[in-house]
């Protein structure tokens, strides 16, 4: 049976009753300790499958009587109390049937008939024959329901207790105190991702909590140091306290569960569900069936630390472990986090993960962790001479903040959390003498970390052993090498031990001092380099000191065959350039000879390999001068860039790329683009020389990526060199800091802002009366949109991501003839737009007051209408009142299925679908006027060869669709260009010629 007209709209209003009762929901008796967020993510979870169980149970009832039941439940439950709707639930666990609200008086017999079942039907209980039940109120379900509720407080305190600390390098040096707090220590990184949201004004980069935001899968890709784990943390931490703020609101309620991957790595397997507290060390026996009862009910949020961290013969296992966890429990959230190279970047898309990658930090990055980590400093600094200390304090942070601003050499180190912190760290320790080379940086912590903080503080055999730096080296690399050897970042203390053990047989010195566990204890305890996360087992306290002793030794041992042979692995990137640093002239001219040769002989590995070639040059002070040129001749071969990621892996190599980087003329947007973002990434005046070579290309890509590098450069410096003569008249001009609203007064040709505040709009920008398109994102402090009335030149107003809005009254007083507005608050109403005469172009994409598009008042000159994720659960009910418009996006399966039933508007040139299962090319035909198709995140059904009957379509463009997309029947399709953006698995692009097929990653 087919959906009647306005059914879909009383389905939905009557899910989103039920679903809302189900929420508030209160056992008897009980006590709700942890607030609910009625617009949380449980919420439109249980919608979501309350739409759909509404409309199939429903199926065989005949109109009117279908649309009279189904309205007839969502009442009864929108009438419920949270304790009636907690007794029903209780009661529906329970033995009894459970006791249904008595129907509505007008319906007939066979709508009351199906009120009764439907009603049960959402509750997942059973009806009793008359429709009456005995009580529900079981006392065993209520005391189960309140015992679950307590230990979920319990574990919610262990967790925040855990999870609230975080060591921050050079701030761990007293036993006194280990770790400090994350509030204090954690500063918000940027992601790539903006483009995954495919929203118009959005960036390149975003904030991790934004991009968080906008799915409910992600694998969070990052270079070791750049804070995947202390993001877990943060996120661990604020679902255990129930205090994420506007940019997460809907991840208040989850219940957090961390699972370091390295804790899993024994022959035992994976733990199930019921054993996770168990297995990483929470003592605190779970109530049966609670992390369950979790995972299917969508409350729960998994955090999988290290993908990277698994050894390559155990991945399988673990992806396996994995997929069967997302087929069970398809409600949860899931975080997993990785080094980038350890698994492909679509790895988990078919199971509707979203990838996102921790950027580089940029300056304002830098400054904000350069700030954070003296506040911890001057926090530990205590008891006699506390005022002098905190002095110190301040001078050597302002010192440090100058130095990484002036200096080239610190601000190409200061890229991520770990080198910052080192930076902070041996600032402070040589009272701002700062070392100029990475690998000087390493040497100078490790005599810091493993002589230095004991000598000076006369703290020696404390554990009865006295281990020389060179000693305690030799024993660490020993251990850090055999890690990276056998694929591993954790060894047990038996291991560790044992190792030693074959050491000492030649460091008779130390042997005499104690046995080998003795030693073990000293190195565990006092060199500030292991660490031992659960009893019996010992890794080291970043990666990157694993990397660096495991090159000294492998240099030591002369094992250049092994690091060549391993170059193409991930986890031996470090590994290979720290060994160019370590080697000798002519050793680091063989090695990288031999990496050169092995390039040549490995097709699939050959770019990766020359890269790895290139970035080790910066390790190199001394090298045969054939042999730097070879490297450089082959990396040129490698350009122009074409893609993010591969400006990324060429700006690994540093500066030796500028000299190598094409001028502008004769470059695509792409290359243009990536061209912009490698020198950017690399930074340095040479590069900003680099930069102002494009600052006239006003196509969109390379002028988004103009913009987006203002903030790895001196504010004024980029707007005197490059901005000044930047058109930006199709890309919006970013600015997120002070100085750069500051500097907006000496670029009044740049009249399209893209404005990331934390409060009112900015007077800078008020008084810009000529401002053409302006964009306020993610302002969390937001609430007054009326100071822009004036703004008469203003033809596009775009407000996204600010919780706080209260009204868009504004919109009456403005010219604007594009309006778009997205992640405000629920239920804010559009009616304002009535005055907004002339609109051409609206976005939504949150849940309005008006459930049907078509009670928005939009002006009927409307041309392009965009529903995004966030307003999936309007219905397309009176679209048609808008016959002009041409470009349309819809989101979610029930705005796609109206669509192709009701067939509202005829004349469609343009059509995205998000989010939609399942999709068929067939369905659309009777578009026949589409120019352009665009498929996000979408499970296609059948075949494609129907879209060989659009005559105008010349773009298909498909992002992060589910399953695997057979291209083959469009290769006839000679006018047709295919774009596959990340995430989508083809076949058949064989059959298409080159020039049809773009790729985005």
């Amino acid at each position: 049976m087919g959906y009647e007209p306005g059914f879909e709209g009383i389905a939905l209003e009557a899910a989103d009753a039920v679903a809302r009762a189900l929420v508030r929901a209160r056992p008897p008796g009980g006590i709700r300790i942890r607030p609910v967020r009625e617009n949380g993510p449980d919420l439109l979870r249980r919608a979501n499958r309350l739409i759909a169980l509404l409309t199939e149970a429903s199926a065989g009832l005949d109109e009117p009587d279908r649309s009279a039941a189904v309205a007839a439940v969502g009442r009864a439950f929108a009438a419920l109390g949270p304790r009636q709707a907690g007794a029903l639930v209780t009661a529906a666990d329970g033995p009894s049937a459970v006791p249904v609200p008595p129907p509505p008086a007008e319906l007939t017999p066979a709508a009351e008939a199906a009120y009764r079942d439907l009603f049960v039907r959402c509750l997942g209980g059973r009806t009793a024959p008359d429709g009456n039940s005995a009580r529900g109120d079981d006392p065993r379900a209520a005391a189960d329901a309140e015992a679950a509720a307590a230990f979920e407080e319990q574990y919610a305190r262990y967790v925040a207790g855990a999870q609230g600390r975080v060591q921050l390098y050079g701030l761990t040096l007293s036993q006194d105190r280990q770790d400090w707090s994350l509030d204090l220590a954690y500063i918000s990184l940027a992601v790539s991702g903006g483009e995954f949201l495919e929203e118009p004004g959005l960036q390149g980069s975003v904030k991790a909590e934004v991009a968080l935001n906008a799915t409910e899968r992600v694998l969070l890709r990052g270079p070791a140091g750049s804070g995947k784990s202390t993001l877990v943390k943060w996120l661990a931490l604020n679902a255990a306290r129930n205090s994420f703020g506007p940019q997460l609101p809907d991840w208040n309620g989850l219940v957090p569960f961390v699972l370091p991957l390295r804790s899993f790595n024994s022959p035992a397997g994976l733990p199930r569900p019921q054993d996770w507290l168990g297995a990483t060390g929470v003592p605190l026996p779970p109530p049966e069936g609670w992390i369950a009862g979790l995972l299917a009910s969508g409350r729960a949020l998994v955090l999988i630390d290290g993908v990277d961290e698994v050894p390559p013969r155990l991945r399988d296992r673990t992806e396996s472990w994995l997929r069967a966890l997302l087929t069970e429990y398809p409600a949860a959230r899931f975080v997993v986090t990785t080094r980038h190279s350890a698994v492909p970047e679509d790895w988990l898309a078919a199971h509707g993960f979203t990838s996102l990658a921790l950027l580089p930090m940029d300056r304002d990055d830098v400054g904000a962790f350069i700030t954070h980590w003296h506040a911890s400093a001057r926090a530990e600094a205590g008891g006699e001479g506390e005022g002098p200390e905190r002095d110190l304090l301040d001078r050597y942070e302002k010192a440090l903040l100058e130095a990484v601003g002036s200096r080239r050499d610190l601000g190409r180190l200061a890229t991520n959390p770990l080198m910052c912190a080192l930076l902070c760290a041996l600032n402070r320790d040589r009272r701002m003498h700062l070392p100029r080379a990475r690998k000087e940086l390493y040497d100078t912590a490790l005599d810091m970390l493993l002589i230095r903080r004991d000598s000076e503080r006369d703290i020696s055999g404390v554990e009865g052993v006295y281990l020389s730096r060179d000693e305690q080296t030799l024993l660490l690399q020993r251990l850090a090498y055999w890690l990276i050897r056998n694929g591993q970042v954790e060894a047990s203390a038996e291991e560790a031990i044992g190792m030693i053990a074959a050491s000492l047989d030649s460091m008779p010195q130390v042997k005499a001092q104690g046995s080998a566990q003795t030693v073990f204890r000293h190195l565990l305890i006092r060199s500030g380099l292991l660490r031992e996360p659960v009893p019996g087992s010992v890794l080291f306290v970043h990666q990157t000191f694993q990397d660096y002793l495991g090159a000294k030794a492998a240099v030591e041992a002369r094992d250049f065959g092994v690091l060549v042979r391993n170059a193409h692995e991930y986890t031996w990137d470090n590994v290979v350039r720290m060994a160019v640093g370590h080697a000798r002239p002519d050793e680091r001219a063989y090695l990288l000879r031999e990496l050169i040769a092995r390039a040549d002989q490995s097709e699939p590995d050959r770019s990766r390999l020359v890269l790895l070639a290139a970035a080790c040059l910066e390790h190199a002070p001394e090298l045969d001068p054939e042999v730097r040129r070879e490297v450089t001749a082959r990396t040129a071969l490698l350009l122009p860039p074409r893609t993010p990621g591969q400006a990324e892996e060429l700006a690994k190599a540093g500066e030796l790329v500028l000299e190598l980087l094409p001028e502008p003329a004769g470059l695509v947007e792409a290359e243009a683009a990536a061209t912009i973002r490698t020198a950017a990434l690399v930074g340095g005046d040479r590069a900003l020389q680099v930069i102002a070579g494009f600052r006239t290309d006003d196509r969109y890509e390379a002028a988004r990526e103009l913009s987006d590098a203002w903030g790895r450069f001196p504010v004024d410096v980029y707007a005197d060199t490059v901005l000044a003569d930047a058109p930006m008249n199709t890309a919006h001009l970013h600015v997120r800091t002070p100085g750069q609203l500051r500097a907006l007064d000496r670029l009044r040709h740049v009249r399209r802002l893209h404005v990331t505040w934390d409060g009112p709009i900015p007077p800078e920008i008020v008084r810009r009366r000529d401002l053409e398109s302006l964009t306020l994102h993610r302002n969390p402090r937001l609430a007054d949109l009326s100071p822009l009335a004036g703004q008469s030149a203003l033809r596009h107003l775009g407000v996204l991501d600010c919780p706080q809005v209260t009204g868009i009254e504004v919109v009456g007083e403005l010219r604007a003839d594009s309006l778009a507005f997205g992640y405000l608050r629920d239920d804010l109403s559009l009616a304002p737009l009535a005055g907004a005469a002339g609109l051409r172009s609206l976005v939504i994409g949150f849940e309005p007051e008006q459930r049907r598009i078509g009670d928005v008042p939009a002006a009927d000159s409307l041309t392009a209408l965009h529903l995004w994720q966030g307003a999936r659960r309007m219905t397309l009910d009176g679209i048609e009142r808008w016959p002009r418009v041409e470009k349309l996006t819809v989101a979610g399966s029930g705005q796609y299925r109206q669509l192709v039933r009701s067939l509202p508007l005829r004349g469609l040139t343009a059509l995205q679908i998000r989010h939609a299962a399942p999709v068929s090319a067939g369905a659309l035909l009777p578009y026949e006027r589409l120019g352009r198709l665009v498929l996000i995140r979408c499970a296609l059904e059948g075949s494609l060869e129907a879209l060989r009957e659009f005559p105008a379509l010349r773009r298909l463009v498909l992002s992060e669709c589910l399953g695997t997309v057979d291209l083959s029947p469009l290769a006839p399709v000679e006018q047709l260009v295919i774009e596959l953006r990340r995430g989508t698995h083809v076949r058949g692009t064989e059959l298409i010629p080159p020039e049809r097929l773009v790729r985005r990653d």
